[in-house]
């Protein structure tokens, strides 16, 4: 599953450039030391120096500000995308530089940011004279600390607005879940983060665009009738409001970093919708290190990125979300990986299919996967004990085979669920076939907080 994250696919004929180490500066005002691979109209295909193991990246063209050569000339981008060159400036680690909208920069001296400009000498002497920028004309500053102040913001604040025009076309109607859930449910030390509601749904990895004839919406119903009616029956997931679900990860009875990554996953529901005679509880994740606090990057990308989850009047619900596979952005889902009724009993076979994956990193690089999940059946009923609590669960046992590229993996799953909570143990084992034990991964509940 590691290369599940780390595939990205080049699908763009790109004109070849030195692979120098270079200075690669994003228009939203990082700077990233890079070996350069290709450069094309529409974007720039690079290794990240320091997490070489995320392989080849890429980002769109529109996203670089400048990608600052150690040998031969400067390329800069604009707002657009269009690059022009310059000759090369050494930056100095022990010097302030002013970065200007049109690609020039420079060091600069007594440097002064005030509400509408910034004045600053090019000379550092005390009768140097002093020059004026208006913040119209500036890209960002970089102090001789390292630090940066973003003084053009226009990227963010488009990709701000595309985000609030994307809300904006959602035909939904919100719904105010209930406090109580109709079972009690054991909530111990709660995590501290804080459920985000302003993230954008994304109606279009939405299973019930896949037809079942065994999944109904009841559109001729009110949503206040959906409403109750699923509550009624608390189905086997978490699907309230505000909900948060802390996992951690353990190998050979050791808790272990995910991926080689993040040590804690939360599970936050971020919104729950009345959609097509559905509810759909749309739910952000959040990765966490091994001191429980956001990981860079990830997480503040990740706070705008949510997977939705139906479920239907019956308390049935389509599982389309796998925790064990959901790290990445999502593009385009199609199918779903099984139906769990919540009527499920001991020796039930569940109606299992296949999930088809274009997704991309943080930086554009596209991945495509196939979940193909057999063979899943609820093979009895068990107390769980977990940091967060003892719950009532159904375990369930089942196959997934999963294709990246050209290579196949097959695993073993053995899961625990309660209901309103959904995952409480969850093992994965890979299916070598060579009949040598091997230790499953393990992802427990590690705190629960319901709504």
């Amino acid at each position: 599953m590691r290369k599940f994250l780390l595939t990205v696919i080049c699908c763009f004929v790109a004109l070849t450039v030195c692979a120098d180490d270079d200075m690669m500066i994003t228009r939203d005002g990082n700077f990233i030391k890079v070996k350069v691979l290709k450069i094309s109209s529409t974007e720039v295909v690079f290794i990240d120096l320091k997490k070489k193991k995320r392989g080849e990246l890429k980002a769109p063209a529109d996203y670089i500000y400048a990608i600052l050569k150690e040998k031969g000339h400067n390329i800069f981008f604009d707002e657009e995308g269009n690059q022009t060159t310059s000759p090369a400036i050494e930056i100095k680690d022990d010097e302030n530089y002013l970065f200007l909208n049109n690609g020039k920069l420079f060091p600069v001296y007594n440097l002064s940011v005030n509400k509408e400009e910034l004045t600053y000498q090019l000379k550092d002497k005390k009768k140097a004279p002093y020059y004026k920028s208006s913040k119209a004309e500036v890209f960002l500053v970089r102090f001789s600390d390292g630090t940066t102040t973003l003084i053009n913001n226009k990227y963010t604040e488009k990709q701000k607005r595309i985000k609030q025009s994307q809300q904006t076309t959602q035909q939904t109607q919100p719904i105010a879940l209930p406090t109580n859930p109709t079972a009690t449910l054991p909530v111990n030390n709660a995590p501290s983060t804080t459920a985000q509601t302003n993230a954008t749904p994304n109606s279009n990895l939405l299973a019930s665009n896949v037809v079942s004839k065994t999944f109904s919406p009841a559109t001729s119903l009110s949503p206040q009738d959906i409403e109750t009616k699923i509550n009624a029956i608390n189905p086997y997931t978490l699907y309230r409001k505000g909900s948060i679900a802390e996992y951690a990860f353990e190998k050979e009875g050791k808790q272990v970093k995910f991926m080689g990554a993040m040590s804690y996953l939360h599970q936050i529901v971020a919104d729950a919708k009345i959609e097509n005679g559905l509810l759909v509880a749309y739910i952000q994740q959040a990765f966490h290190n091994k001191k429980n606090e956001p990981m860079k990057g990830i997480s503040k990308e990740a706070k705008g990125y949510l997977f939705p989850t139906e479920i239907d009047t019956a308390g049935t619900f389509h599982l389309t979300h796998d925790i064990s596979r959901d790290f990445i952005f999502l593009t385009k889902r199609q199918g779903y990986a099984m139906l769990m009724p919540s009527d499920m009993k001991v020796g039930d076979n569940l109606k299992c299919n296949t999930i088809n994956d274009d997704s991309k990193n943080l930086l554009g690089g596209k991945i495509k996967a196939k979940a193909v999940y057999t063979d899943f059946k609820v093979v009895g009923e068990e107390q769980i004990s977990t940091p967060a609590g003892t719950f009532s669960c159904l375990k369930l046992t089942g196959k997934v085979s999963e294709t990246t590229g050209r290579q196949t993996v097959n695993y073993i799953y053995n899961w625990w669920i309660a209901r309103g909570v959904g995952f409480v143990r969850y093992e994965i084992l890979s299916d070598t076939k060579k009949g040598k034990e091997e230790a499953p991964l393990v992802i427990y509940l590690n705190k629960l907080d319901l709504k």
